[in-house]
């Protein structure tokens, strides 16, 4: 009875909430530690996320805007974004 016991508080231990949160810190931290990962934020927001799998799906753009001045920066956006600012607006 007792080996029993002692099985089911290991499981208990398992699944607290503590233990699923270091879990999962600690798998983050390690796909983040990729190289191929090195665009992803150190603390990536749901947007982020987002518009990662968005942009491996196709359905998001990355651009580089060069300036005159030659500064440069990046952004990125969904395409429907693009559709709708060329869309003119019907009635």
């Amino acid at each position: 009875m007792e080996s029993g016991a002692k099985e089911e508080e290991k499981v208990m231990g398992y699944n607290s909430k503590n233990v699923k949160k270091a879990t999962l810190h600690s798998t983050l931290t390690a796909l983040l530690d990729d190289p191929i990962l090195a665009d992803v934020p150190k603390k990536p927001s749901l947007s982020d996320v987002d518009t990662l799998i968005n942009l491996e799906l196709g359905s998001a753009m990355c651009i580089s805007i060069l300036k005159l001045d030659g500064t440069s920066f990046g952004t990125h956006f969904m395409v429907y974004h693009l559709v709708y600012a060329l869309k003119p607006p019907s009635n």
